[in-house]
């Protein structure tokens, strides 16, 4: 339950970062999040593209620690694993490879 604690704070920290200090930073801010995290990916040296890009990973991975927190001693813990992935892999294919 510590590492849910943890995680969710880590998270609300990066998004906080970065939505109050890092975008003004930012010279041509797209209006859309997800083409922001698209061209962070390009240049991930610079700080504010870093702060975003580790807040993403920490969204991709949260429903992993959420169902870990509850399910790891039962056999759910499959199916946390199998629903993690289809998360993960459809948010980055929807913001990495869109059309």
């Amino acid at each position: 339950m510590w590492l849910l604690i943890v995680h969710s704070f880590a998270l609300l920290l990066f998004v906080l970062l970065y939505a109050f200090r890092f975008r003004k930073l930012v010279p041509n801010p797209e209006p859309n999040l997800l083409l922001q995290i698209q061209t962070a990916t390009k240049d991930w040296k610079s700080t504010h593209h870093l702060v975003l890009l580790i807040g993403f990973s920490l969204f991709l991975l949260y429903p992993l620690t959420l169902g870990f927190s509850f399910y790891l001693r039962s056999d759910a813990n499959v199916l946390v694993v199998i629903l993690w992935v289809i998360w993960a892999y459809n948010w980055s294919k929807y913001t990495f490879w869109r059309e």
